[in-house]
């Protein structure tokens, strides 16, 4: 695959934030944005300098930063000015930046990390700040066996729901060449997905467009038995179409609700999943057809008889206590909300990470040798007063959250001329008429509630002492920015996706009443699904809190269409709301399990397999999604049926009128 994937979510940002530009002018004009930290135990100064110098010589590596920038090698360190020791120095150990003349996503990047490792291999060496070429490393080698896994369990469902090994294979083959088409539209728009989006698409467009294909099958079986089986596979072909078009647009519409997230990355993954479900339309209608025709001999070799569920029962009862029903599900709601209320949400991009990532342990180990929870910078326009700019070291040190500031007055009096200053210390800290101070912080994103005061301490003491535009930037601050940003999205996009479907499932019934019961009995599972977070009292990564309900909704309304479907017509064959649910619920629910089952296989083969915790914990909740959503349908949604009856009537054209309850 060459469609270019983007393993930053921070680079998701709107452009206009303060920290976003700050970070832009932190990277172009003094090279500290796309760095790697590198530190060397147990070297002496000289051979520090000569690593540094085979680094400096990698391809794509801009400049390695060290403490030679600001004082001569042949300085002893216990005569450096302590501020500058410290940034540099902390037992046997130093510290180098390296800057890379490519974003972290680049191709020559990538390589030149890799030389960068080689050449670090013979030290005792840690290196942090390449975690998105890491990152890229370890998707690329999960990616195969996650498809595989995938492949192979949605297979395996439909082994049980259809009569030959063949056509599941032709399934997959056709569903498959739909994502992969998908994938590649990426690529020839010239399009960047996240990594998010590209396993995600692979999964969900299996899991809600499988449907389509056994919708086929299964019409062409029923045509083949009174037609030639040409005539029948047009019949069905047809009819499939018309069929699913409906189904497909409260699809696509959970899906373009992702899209009015602040953030970018839900923009390309709510496109490129909506985009999903017409192609595979397409290659359902157009390929699988053929297929089915040409392999028709191979197909009625190679036969088994697949089980088939009885849920019959199950109807009647839920039909027959339908109250009872309503009154458990009203209180297991108040539960699940109160439940989802108290989900905790985090905003740590980095917990979301493999905890062996080489940059991970790195991190950890040089935030120990160095005693740096975290650290952020405040980019200063018009810095050409030094005694202003030493003022504002001095009171952002007096912040309360702020351990270190160091700026280029900690390193030279303010009142010293400039040329009595080496050009190589000015460079370091000045480009475009801009200093930075980069400020050592107390608190990290384990304490959000001290962070946050830190930086509103820092930006209004900033404000207050710097007449000039200012810039608070570091992975720290977009972090905690991202979850400002995204305030609010969840709402935004459940809002959406909930007004949207309502309308789709207004206009197929020509009803107010019915859309309120099917999105109402979604809803009710993708609370209870979230809430089981808060239950077993974990954290939820706040991505898979902004996607899941537009998701789970988009992809398992078409469960309760179905139902509802199948009881509005055998409600105007009998008139009896008993024997209408239990024979809707005995006709519909094996199609409901094989498309909750196809869902659930697809998702739960990422949550267990991807090393990734922003990715698993997705799929773990889109597998959990089919669960509950299929539970719901079964369970609640006829007795809603039942009961909603005279609103139905009511507030719907040609909903069949003057029913009786039956016995």
């Amino acid at each position: 695959m060459n469609v270019k994937v983007n393993y930053d979510l921070l680079s998701y940002l709107p452009k206009d934030l303060p920290s976003v530009e700050g970070y832009r002018i932190l990277t172009e004009d003094f090279s500290l944005g796309n760095t790697a930290q590198v530190m060397i135990a147990g070297a002496d100064d000289a051979q520090v300098e000569a690593i540094a110098k085979e680094i400096e010589a990698i391809d794509g590596v801009k400049a390695v930063h060290w403490v030679t920038d600001l004082a001569p090698i042949e300085q002893p360190r216990e005569f450096l000015d302590p501020n500058l020791a410290r940034n540099y120095y902390a037992g046997d150990a130093t510290l180098l930046q390296v800057s890379f003349a490519h974003a972290q996503n680049d191709p020559r990047t990538e390589r030149a990390v890799r030389e960068l490792r080689s050449v670090l291999a013979g030290h005792d060496a840690a290196m942090t700040g390449t975690q998105q070429v890491e990152l890229s490393e370890v998707m690329a080698r999960d990616r195969i066996r996650i498809a595989i896994a995938v492949l192979v369990l949605v297979t395996i469902v439909l082994l049980l729901t259809v009569p030959s090994i063949v056509i599941p294979v032709l399934f997959v083959a056709t569903i498959a060449a739909s994502v992969f088409v998908n994938l590649g539209l990426s690529f020839y728009l010239g399009q960047e997905i996240s990594y998010l989006t590209g396993v995600i698409v692979f999964a969900v467009q299996f899991a809600v467009t499988m449907d389509y294909a056994l919708f086929l099958y299964h019409r062409f079986e029923e045509e083949r038995r009174r037609l030639p089986e040409d005539e029948a596979m047009a019949v069905a072909t047809a009819a499939t179409f018309k069929s699913i078009v409906s189904a497909a647009a409260t699809t696509i519409a959970g899906f373009l609700a992702l899209t009015v997230m602040h953030l970018g990355f839900g923009k390309d993954m709510g496109l490129a999943l909506a985009r999903g479900v017409p192609l595979a339309m397409i290659a359902v209608v157009t390929l699988l057809p053929g297929l089915l025709i040409d392999f028709r001999p191979l197909i009625e070799r190679v036969q088994h008889r697949a089980p088939r569920f009885d849920f019959s029962p199950l109807g009647e009862a839920v039909a027959r206590h339908a109250w009872t029903i309503l009154v458990v599900a009203a209180i297991a709601g108040v539960v699940a909300w109160n439940g989802y209320a108290h989900v905790k949400l985090s905003y740590d991009l980095d917990q979301g990470l493999p905890k062996d990532l080489p940059s991970v342990v790195a991190n950890d180990r040089i935030a120990k040798t160095f005693g740096r929870e975290s650290s952020a910078y405040l980019i200063v326009e018009d810095a050409e007063d030094l005694a202003a700019l030493d003022g504002l070291a001095k009171r952002l040190g007096a912040v309360p959250g702020v351990k270190r500031v160091f700026a280029y007055t900690s390193l030279v009096d303010p009142r010293l001329p400039g040329e009595f200053v080496p050009a190589s210390a000015r460079e370091a800290f000045f480009s475009q008429g801009r200093t930075y101070l980069a400020l050592d912080l107390a608190y990290g994103l384990d304490d959000t509630a001290r962070l946050d005061e830190t930086l509103a301490a820092i930006r209004s003491t900033a404000a207050e002492t710097w007449p000039r535009p200012t810039y608070l930037t570091g992975q720290v601050v977009l972090m905690r920015d991202m979850e400002r940003v995204s305030q609010g999205d969840a709402d935004r996009i459940n809002l959406l996706s909930i007004a949207a479907i309502f309308l789709i499932v207004a206009l197929t019934f020509r009803s107010l009443a019915v859309p309120i019961a099917l999105v109402g009995c979604i809803e009710l599972a993708i609370v209870a699904n979230q809430a089981f977070e808060a239950l077993s009292g974990g954290t939820m990564i706040f991505v898979a809190a902004l996607a899941i309900g537009a998701i789970q909704l988009g992809a398992t309304v078409d469960y309760a269409i179905l139902l509802t479907t199948r009881y509005e017509e055998e409600l105007a064959k009998t008139g009896d709301r008993i024997r209408s649910i239990h024979t809707s619920v005995a006709e519909s629910s094996q199609s409901i399990l094989v498309s909750a089952s196809v869902m659930f296989a697809a998702t739960v083969s990422l949550a267990f397999l991807s090393r990734v915790g922003i990715v698993s914990k997705l799929a773990e909740l889109l597998a959990r999604g089919a669960v509950t959503s299929f539970a719901v349908i079964l369970l609640v949604l006829p007795a809603v049926l039942v009961v909603g009856q005279p609103l139905y009537e009511r507030l719907s054209i040609g909903w069949p009128k003057h029913v009786k309850r039956g016995r």
